[in-house]
């Protein structure tokens, strides 16, 4: 997958500004957007439509213009570059406005993620991201805040399939003593979404300063961890509700946690004993046996 330029609020804004040159209704879209653009990302397209008199085709007709597919496709674009700006009050709009109706904008942007990921797991990011956990002999599996929900899931599951994983988090040992004593052999792998937790950063830029190896999951090329990390995999994260949803980043880490399983020798003796372990701790309900 080539990766393309990111688009930025000032190439947004050019759009726009190019946008407002093909007629007068879109000049007078243009300026509302311009000035109101955090706004209008909260925004459905018939609320746009009514703030600046318009129709809802006007809008659809504006955000084509702008070189969008349609409205959706102009919106998440904004979303995308203004969300860190956003206040979890604010979001409250996907409660009570048109966005919670029968068709959901959180559905719709998931299943455009999770369609998207075929092409990203051909990515050769990916592939360089499962190389690095596997060679690694300490994975340390960081994040914060909201992020952090994630590392649970990810460690459960990769230490199945290798050893030597840990997690780190804000005031956790791993978190407050690691890169005292750098490990060569030993690799960072951050998940870094917004509205990117300072608390993160500053403890990826540390150990940045110190040559660790740092890899990092994040949602977009315009996110601080694709200065901080190496490999880096963008996956994108679904934004319309009143918090962010990670459908395609787990189902993603599922993918590379297969992967590394499948660089990790001996695998089938692993899994082998600990079905064993388990079974003799009684790990799992089985159901009686009928008589």
């Amino acid at each position: 997958m080539v990766r393309t330029k990111p688009i930025t609020l000032e190439t947004f804004h050019a759009q726009v500004a190019a946008a407002a040159q093909t007629s007068s209704i879109n000049q007078q879209i243009a300026e509302y957007v311009s000035e109101h653009y955090r706004e209008a990302s909260f925004m459905t397209a018939s609320e746009l439509a009514h703030a600046i008199g318009v129709s809802q085709a006007s809008i659809t007709r504006f955000s084509v213009a702008m070189g969008f597919s349609g409205f959706t496709d102009f919106v998440r674009t904004l979303q995308g570059l203004v969300r860190e700006e956003w206040h979890t009050p604010e979001r409250a709009v996907y409660v009570h406005s048109e966005w919670a109706g029968q068709k959901d904008l959180l559905v719709e942007q998931e299943i455009q993620n999770l369609e998207g990921l075929p092409d990203l797991m051909a990515d050769s990011h990916v592939e360089a991201m499962a190389k690095a956990i596997a060679s690694a002999k300490r994975v340390i599996l960081a994040g914060a805040r909201a992020s952090s929900t994630i590392i649970p899931y990810a460690a459960y599951f990769l230490s199945k399939v290798k050893d030597g994983v840990e997690m780190a988090t804000p005031n956790t040992p791993v978190w407050e003593t690691f890169g005292l004593d750098p490990d060569p052999d030993s690799l960072v792998v951050a998940w870094v979404f917004p509205r990117y937790p300072l608390s993160l950063v500053t403890w990826l830029e540390r150990l940045r300063r110190q040559n660790i190896q740092v890899a990092a999951f994040t949602d977009r090329w315009v996110s601080p961890a694709v200065h901080l990390a190496d490999p880096v995999v963008v996956v994108p994260v679904a934004s319309a509700s009143l918090f962010d949803s990670y459908a395609a980043p787990f189902v993603l880490i599922n993918y590379i946690i297969r992967q590394v399983a499948a660089l990790t020798p001996g695998l089938q003796q692993r899994l082998e004993a600990l079905e064993a372990r388990d079974q003799a701790n009684h790990a799992f309900w089985n159901r009686p046996n009928s008589k």
